[in-house]
């Protein structure tokens, strides 16, 4: 048996089976709908992700908040009961304050249990980019890596995943004060869909905008042909915020490829999805980061 436990937060956006399978434990995260404040943890629920989005898509108001030091604090104290190490793998911090409150945790629960150590890796990515980082770190766990030795994995691949997303709806971008309003309302004008993804300090970049979701669905191919390896076979996630349709033509235009392995499909919960709104579909493998 480990001496450490491999931990994430309610941003992954993994299915519960494959937080059970995976043998993870999940930090809740903050999302307040309709003025109501509600904890996600996607492996203590079956979420209603439709009834979720017609509840955004309504007009129902939706945003997030980030957790105190005092949740990450108690999580860490209850793990260590049961492990000595702890590797959390955080949601960027160039999207939400969570690595700063979680490092804080970290440090002062190791300065008051000497001998237990606590690692808290920045992914610089959001949603299923994270949910594929920590899937991607299991694995080497259970090929035997020690501690210290999934550490250095972790931030070694991190940068390797790569994560491209499009969002149909520019209401709920502009909400979040991801767009201006100017921008939201000429790009629904012009039926204009930006392409998004992170850059190399883990913050939210628009690559390009493109006019027709057809046309960006194609465009996220395009990201996947560009930027994986061609000599290998991928494992890829396709993940959807409402939009089961569009998932299910990029996995279409994405298996033509010829050069996937495994697909995975998942659902973007509420944290995520209180930015994103819907429809959005997203792409996510390893390869080499847009310069």
């Amino acid at each position: 048996m480990n001496d450490y436990i491999i931990v994430s937060d309610g941003t992954i956006d993994l299915d519960r089976k494959t937080v059970e399978k995976l043998g993870i434990r999940v930090i809740p995260m903050i999302y307040i709908l309709n003025g109501t404040e509600h904890f996600f943890d996607p492996s203590a629920e079956d979420f209603d992700f439709s009834g979720f989005y017609e509840q955004v898509n309504a007009g129902v108001p939706v945003s997030t908040s980030q957790n105190p030091p005092r949740i990450f604090t108690d999580f860490f104290l209850e793990l260590l009961k049961g492990y000595k190490k702890i590797l959390y793998i955080c949601f960027s911090s160039g999207l939400s304050g969570n690595y700063g409150s979680a490092y804080i945790a970290a440090e002062e629960v190791m300065q008051d249990n000497p001998g237990c150590e606590i690692k808290v890796i920045n992914s610089l990515c959001a949603s299923v980019g994270e949910g594929y980082l920590v899937r991607a770190v299991c694995e080497k766990r259970d090929e035997g890596a020690s501690f210290e030795e999934i550490t250095e994995y972790a931030e070694k691949i991190k940068r390797d995943v790569c994560h491209w997303f499009v969002v149909g709806n520019l209401e709920q971008l502009k909400r979040g004060g991801r767009i201006n309003a100017v921008e939201a309302k000429l790009g629904s004008i012009l039926n204009i869909h930006p392409i998004l993804t992170t850059d190399s300090e883990g913050k939210l970049m628009v690559s390009e905008k493109v006019r027709g979701m057809k046309k960006a669905i194609h465009e996220l191919v395009d990201k996947f042909l560009k930027y994986s390896d061609e000599s290998i076979m991928h494992r890829v996630i396709v993940a959807h915020a409402g939009a089961p349709e569009l998932a299910e033509q990029l996995i279409s235009l994405l298996k033509e490829t010829g050069r996937i392995s495994e697909f995975l499909t998942e659902e973007i919960g509420p944290v995520i999805g209180a930015h994103t709104g819907a429809p959005m579909c997203a792409v996510v493998f390893t390869g080499t980061q847009e310069e």
